[in-house]
């Protein structure tokens, strides 16, 4: 019960100023769509430079843990895909979110303070190693994706790769990634004045990020692809999760704990960020905030489970 009242309400609290504030009119669809441009463009680049390029990255790559987490994840991702793709019937763009919906975590807001709560100090390690290029996986990998489906769209195939390529040079998340790297992997301390920017930047995030959800509901509504939601939320927190414990377990021998970890961290429900690339990209967002509703109130149920379980419940 803590867990939902010190963690899950002041997720759905922000959310919901967000969701009275548009209902009352004192929160305008463009003052929304300014607030997601601000995280994309400014907000999460600087939270992401800042976080990669001061990480401790671990003097050997752990690839059990990485394969055990990130093979799923990106199987979870294909199989989202496809569903939306050829069952849904929803267009390339449309199915690349459903897809990174299934397998991209809120580890920040939800999954730190959660596996910490439960786990203490003892956690900090794997649970930093996979968030250490969560990031870098899902939004490179969704970045490139939704990039070539846009140029794709917008020209012939002659064209592609330069439309593609200048994409990519002009997504601000990419560079915020590849900056951050650069100054972890050159030794580089960020100077006082740049590390207390970024900071105060990366505290925009996440409430931001919430508001403008919340705001968007009013438009879109909790009804809003609500078939399509349930799987990618079935996906996204029931076989994402079982998908992580089999392979830690029984494929790559990790110690149990990096197991609960990991299994944990996969069953987070989605992270806000599939709604801001939604609204950068102009395609799902009925999808996207519906479905980050209700996996975050479905994980209300399965995190119990799972820690229950995980903690003497077999």
């Amino acid at each position: 019960m803590d867990i939902v009242i010190n963690i899950l309400l002041p997720i759905f609290g922000i959310a919901a100023l967000g969701y009275v504030a548009a209902r009352l009119g004192w929160f305008s669809e463009s003052a929304e769509a300014g607030v997601a441009s601000f995280v994309f463009n400014f907000a999460v680049p600087f939270m992401l430079f800042r976080t990669i390029a001061t990480t401790q990255l671990p003097d050997q790559v752990p690839w059990n843990l990485f394969a055990s987490y990130y093979g799923p994840g990106i199987l979870i991702y294909a199989i989202g895909f496809l569903v939306a793709r050829f069952i849904f019937g929803r267009d390339i763009m449309g199915a690349i979110l459903t897809g990174m919906g299934s397998a991209f975590s809120n580890t920040v807001l939800l999954g730190l303070p959660l596996i910490l709560l439960a786990y203490g100090e003892t956690a900090a390690l794997p649970f930093f190693l996979i968030l250490s290029v969560h990031g870098i996986i899902f939004f490179t990998g969704t970045t490139i994706l939704l990039e070539m489906s846009q140029s794709r769209n917008s020209g012939g195939l002659a064209a592609l790769p330069k439309q593609v390529v200048g994409g990519l040079i002009r997504n601000p998340i990419l560079w915020g990634l590849f900056l951050g790297m650069a100054t972890n992997l050159a030794g580089l301390t960020l100077p006082t004045p740049l590390a207390r920017i970024a900071e105060t930047m990366q505290g925009a995030v996440l409430p931001c990020a919430l508001f403008a959800l919340g705001s968007s509901l009013k438009r879109y509504g909790i009804a809003g692809r609500v078939v399509q939601s349930m799987v990618q939320v079935s996906l996204k927190i029931m076989l994402f999760p079982l998908l992580v414990y089999l392979a830690g377990t029984y494929m790559f021998s990790l110690d149990p704990l990096w197991v609960q970890i990991a299994t944990i961290t996969a069953a987070q429900p989605s992270g806000v960020m599939v709604y801001i690339f939604s609204q950068k990209y102009g395609t799902a967002q009925a999808l996207a905030t519906t479905s980050i509703c209700l996996s975050t109130i479905g994980s209300m149920f399965t995190l119990w489970l799972i820690l229950w379980l995980f903690q003497g419940g077999l």
